[in-house]
């Protein structure tokens, strides 16, 4: 069967609308040619991806146009309701309360400061000092369960030189145990027995509430009424009357332990008896308050 091709540029330009354009096909050694009918020009040229750009753009645009356009109730809804939320009138005000009580328990550390040129020797005398305060310290009433070790340190002591770390020249050995007094009648007698046990350093003595809730539950009332009553002179200053309360806050200003001393100090020189007193301890509570008013 014998073929035949249509060259294109054989026609005018634009005859090869509706003109057929033949394919080619080789089965053995004939050539099958079929006519495939384009319609138009071919659609891969850069005429037809411009027309079907320009016709794609306004359909992709109108599609958007309609997203927006759909989900424009809903926030137009969500809007609504938040702007036709009820204004709450409020006044917020803070609230201090203020209690004050009695310590009745007492923490002090005490114990034993050794410097001897020989380690073992520093150690020795550490040890033997603490051992017979504790004991002297339990006889005299105190509870194992009160007496707890705080601090056990050795330093080397050196001689000073100015071209470097100077000669080791002793040892010195810390052992101090924390001691807790319950009873704050006897604590300068306690005082007076870990020293003549052997105790030549004493420091840290607080006083405090062991259970302090009673003591803040009443600060704490008397917070909300002092916040309360403030709420209620400025409402009506305003013209409005307190209704409910919206929101608290609580914070603790102070009641901690009340120290006695301050820094370390040396056990000799502290005398028979030496006078102690826990004095008083102040709760100060302060609460903030948002009331509603109207």
């Amino acid at each position: 069967m014998k073929s035949w091709r249509q060259s294109a540029t054989a026609s005018p330009a634009g005859s090869n609308v509706g003109r057929k354009q033949p394919i080619e096909r080789r089965d053995g050694n004939q050539r099958l040619a079929c006519n495939v009918s384009t319609g138009n020009d071919d659609i891969h040229s850069t005429g037809g991806i411009t027309m079907i750009r320009q016709l794609l753009t306004p359909l992709a645009a109108g599609m958007l146009s309609l997203v927006v356009l759909a989900g424009w109730p809903a926030y137009t809804n969500a809007t609504l309701q938040q702007n036709t939320q009820p204004f709450r009138r409020t006044v917020t005000v803070v609230g201090v309360g203020r209690a004050t009580a009695t310590p009745n328990i007492a923490y002090v550390t005490l114990g034993v400061d050794i410097i001897n040129p020989r380690l073992s020797a520093a150690l020795t005398e550490a040890n033997r000092k603490a051992a017979a305060i504790m004991a002297a310290l339990e006889k005299a009433g105190v509870a194992k369960k009160d007496i707890q070790t705080a601090e056990f340190s050795v330093f080397p002591q050196q001689s000073y030189d100015p071209n470097g770390p100077g000669a080791i020249t002793g040892y010195r050995v810390i052992n101090a145990m924390r001691l807790t007094v319950r009873n704050l009648d006897n604590a300068g007698a306690l005082l007076d027995v870990a020293t003549n046990a052997g105790a030549n350093t004493i420091h840290g003595l607080v006083f405090t509430i062991e259970d302090p809730r009673g003591i803040e539950e009443k600060a704490r009332k008397e917070a909300m009424a002092d916040a309360k009553a403030k709420a209620a002179v400025l409402a009506g200053e305003a013209g409005a009357k307190v209704r409910q309360v919206l929101t608290i806050s609580e914070a603790i200003l102070s009641g901690g332990p009340v120290p006695v001393f301050a820094a370390a100090q040396s056990a000799e020189g502290l005398g028979k008896g030496a006078p102690i007193s826990p004095g008083a301890q102040d709760v100060v509570i302060q609460v903030q308050v948002t009331y509603e008013i109207e």
